[in-house]
């Protein structure tokens, strides 16, 4: 009975063990299935600019600051900023508005002659060229008529008269202020003032409507009761410039916020799909290049912290 007995307890033993190989080499079967995603992106017009401030430092009075008197040098490019389609929408239009110093039409409000630096506004230093091109354009220079008398300029009576400062040049004008303001006439310095030659002062009528001897006069075409606009050419570069009250004018291209941008042809757009820039889609970008002209007569020390703002416009904006 005890050799039975332990030769069943050994059998079993035996099967357990080739039952337990059997299930350890059996070979495992999947399932699987599928689940539908789906997902709709809402229409969206929207930029991101980088960086988000920029600062030159130490600029002399009437110089150009450039990439190299940018304070943050750690970066590919310095004094540039990058335009990216962040939204889900095809950009079609960029603009620029820079802010300025006072209020347009109020001379009172001119900085120059005030021992203040934060009555400048550093936007109105700014000046903006396509990536790489070196070719630069204001995007609205403000400037207003003189407060005190220049004894050095020849100017009909009841003229007013002031400067457009761009940086070590400056161009004298003169606008008949006993005509309605928003259609005047106004004469335009062709050879700049600087510190070593005085430029074009003479600005008297000798009866050549063409200009006497090296100014050129220009009609204003209106935009509202007090202000008038001008295609015109100053630098070599074509402009609109538009004049309000006889007092203040704005030197601007880029701007389609600008008064008179929509019938000025001089203005036009950074960034337009008619002209062959073609769509800036989402997640592309475009660069643009800065500098700043710093005018004769500004107070030392940090200016006015000033704004560039960029506008967009898509297909379908929202």
């Amino acid at each position: 009975m005890n050799g039975k007995t332990l030769a069943l307890g050994t059998f079993g033993v035996l099967v357990a063990l080739v039952l337990l190989v059997t299930f350890t080499t059996t070979e495992a079967v999947t399932s699987s299935s599928e689940v539908n995603i789906s997902v709709q992106v809402a229409t969206r017009t929207m930029v991101d600019i980088a960086p988000e401030s920029i600062t030159w430092l130490a600029l002399e009075p009437g110089s150009e600051g450039t990439s190299s008197d940018v304070s943050n040098q750690n970066v590919n490019r310095p004094g540039s900023i990058q335009i990216e389609n962040v939204g889900s929408t095809n950009i079609t239009k960029i603009w620029f508005n820079t802010s300025y110093t006072g209020t347009f039409g109020d001379p009172t409000t001119r900085p120059f002659g005030t021992g203040d630096n934060g009555s400048y506004d550093a936007g109105n230093f700014v000046v903006l060229s396509k990536y790489n091109q070196n070719d630069y354009y204001w995007v609205n220079r403000v400037d207003y008529n003189e407060s005190q008398e220049l004894v050095y300029l020849y100017v009909p009576s009841g003229w007013y008269y002031g400067r457009i400062r761009n940086g070590s040049q400056e161009y004298f004008w003169a606008i008949n202020a006993s005509e309605n303001c928003n259609t005047a006439h106004i004469r335009i310095g062709q050879t700049p003032h600087t510190l070593t030659q005085d430029g074009t002062t003479n600005f008297v009528d000798t009866g050549n409507t063409t200009g006497y001897s090296d100014w050129w006069e220009y009609q204003l075409t209106s935009v509202d009761s007090y202000t008038g606009v001008a295609n015109i050419t100053l630098d070599g570069r074509n402009y609109c410039l538009a004049v309000k009250n006889c007092n203040s004018v704005m030197l601007y291209k880029w701007n389609k916020d600008a008064p008179g941008a929509d019938t000025c042809g001089n203005d036009i757009y950074f960034w337009d799909n008619e002209t062959g820039d073609g769509e800036l889609t989402p997640g592309s970008s475009v660069i643009a290049d800065l500098r700043v002209r710093v005018p004769y007569g500004v107070y030392q020390g940090y200016v006015k912290q000033g704004i560039l703002t960029v506008i967009v416009q898509s297909e379908e904006s929202s």
